[in-house]
């Protein structure tokens, strides 16, 4: 399946409303979790879309993380696939765009109660031939597990 991811900022409307549904897709697990747009506003710059026959169909944000004695990791904050488009394989090939020449650990933090991003997650790890790893540099986060994995 071929996706191709955008920049977010050449939409930013389109962003901030599905960041929108986001954050009340992740309240249904946590409910500390609330809408916040000056955060929203800055994670444009790290975003982008998830695009499949020029459509939106969700977006990623991500980043590369820089520890002085450790090699850089890839973090993907925040994962989000439209309803309507979920389990047709645009998540995966989403992240297979992303990871495409990257050789370096990935990770990310799933809210314990979100089974259905551990399920789509333990689904690229499978997929991917991803294996998790350790990185003890990572902090941990309240009410969510973390996930390192090496990919490269």
């Amino acid at each position: 399946m071929d996706v191709e991811l955008v920049p977010a900022y050449s939409d930013r409307k389109l962003f901030l409303e599905l960041a929108k549904d986001y954050i009340d897709t992740l309240h249904k697990f946590d409910s500390s979790i609330r809408w916040d747009e000056p955060t929203w506003h800055d994670a444009v710059w790290a975003s982008s879309f998830i695009m499949q026959e020029r459509t939106v169909q969700g977006f990623i944000v991500s980043e590369i993380v820089h520890y002085k004695v450790f090699p850089d990791m890839l973090y993907i904050g925040e994962f989000y696939v439209v309803p309507e488009e979920r389990l047709k394989g645009i998540g995966i090939a989403a992240v297979e765009t992303l990871v495409k020449d990257w050789h370096e650990d990935v990770f990310l933090y799933i809210l314990h109660g979100n089974f259905a991003a551990k399920a789509f997650w333990g689904e690229v790890e499978h997929r991917l031939k991803w294996e998790r790893t350790q990185r003890p540099e990572i902090r941990q986060e309240n009410g969510c597990e973390l996930r390192v994995y090496h990919v490269g």
